[in-house]
């Protein structure tokens, strides 16, 4: 709780000067400035009003430092005020004047320190809230990784003792579109800046990084290049099944065996859109099962390509092929 109700000043300066001494000092040095400033109005204001400036001062200090360095205030700016400015008055008046003032602004000290006090327990009782609700958020994730993992072993092992071998390879692009959207939640915004974003490098370039594990040769790698940019999770969903049926694809389809290369996912910021390249050194699609036009895969890339109303060229040669994704707005 005390480190809770110290304001900013001591707290940014506690790696080079302990607290209580920030607070010391800050309750010594504004009552001074005061003091200087009332002593060069005198010529136009005389010695009337002589503690009215102390107030300003406890009021700053407090405010710079806490209610520590507000008492300080108090105590050297009345000391001083009264020795170097209130000197004209008559004793009792003087003292009257004086009482007063002080009444009036340990007043003023103590409902600067009672709300300073209230903001502090606001302040406490929200990050023990924030925590709980991080608590929640990593005990949530933690059961939406296993059910995904629990849906994607059901999936293999169907997979595994499975006989027909079309089924067989069904079965395994349902688990790889399973592990696409397995990763999008793994990046989800509350690991993000906000809620309600994802970090795309991360996200993007994790999925890579498993598809290369799970389908790479040693002489086929994949490779992502991507902004630090961040996106809503709706469209990082969308971008990662687009990424996964593409890396996916290249990786079982454009290299003959034995032959080596490299598939290549980048992006760059175009305004406020996106242009995501997906490309390969393969063989291009001259074979029937790189058609550009047909296969679950690419039904799927176009599908999720209008949920983002982005535009899907494909260009290929012996050379390799490239999939660009032109997204106008990265929402």
């Amino acid at each position: 709780m005390k480190e809770i109700i110290r304001s900013r000043l001591p707290e940014r300066l506690a790696g080079r000067l302990p607290p209580p001494l920030v607070e010391i000092g800050v309750g010594l040095l504004v009552p001074i400035l005061f003091l200087l400033l009332r002593l060069a109005l005198i010529p136009v204001a005389g010695d009337s009003a002589p503690y009215a400036l102390v107030f300003l001062a406890i009021v700053i200090a407090c405010l710079l430092a806490g209610w520590r360095s507000g008492l300080v205030a108090l105590v050297v700016g009345q000391a001083l005020a009264w020795m170097l400015i209130a000197r004209g008055e008559s004793t009792d008046v003087r003292l009257g004047a004086f009482v007063i003032a002080t009444i009036s602004q340990l007043i003023i000290l103590l409902v600067i320190t009672l709300h300073q006090r209230e903001v502090a327990k606001g302040v406490r009782e929200q990050k023990e809230r924030m925590d709980l609700l991080d608590e929640a958020r990593r005990e949530m994730d933690h059961r939406a990784r296993n059910n995904f993992q629990t849906v994607l072993s059901l999936v293999q092992l169907q997979a595994v003792r499975e006989s027909d071998a079309n089924v067989k390879t069904a079965l395994q692009q349902v688990a790889d579109r399973i592990l696409a959207i397995s990763v999008a939640t793994e990046h989800l915004a509350i690991r993000s800046d906000d809620l309600a974003t994802v970090r795309l490098r991360d996200h993007l370039c994790g999925l890579c990084a498993q598809l290369e594990r799970g389908l790479g040769r040693g002489d086929v790698h994949v490779e992502c290049d991507v902004p630090d940019v961040t996106a809503s999770a709706d469209t990082a969903i969308h971008l990662a099944i687009i990424v996964n049926e593409l890396v996916t694809n290249s990786l079982k389809h454009a290299f003959d065996e034995g032959r080596g290369g490299l598939v290549r996912v980048c992006s760059k910021m175009i305004g406020k859109g996106l242009e995501l390249e997906v490309t390969d050194d393969g063989s291009g699609m001259n074979t029937p099962s790189r058609s550009p036009g047909s296969g679950l895969g690419h039904r799927l890339v176009e599908t999720f390509a209008k949920h983002l109303n982005a535009k899907v060229e494909v260009s290929s040669s012996a050379a390799g092929t490239t999939h660009k994704i032109l997204v106008p707005v990265l929402a």
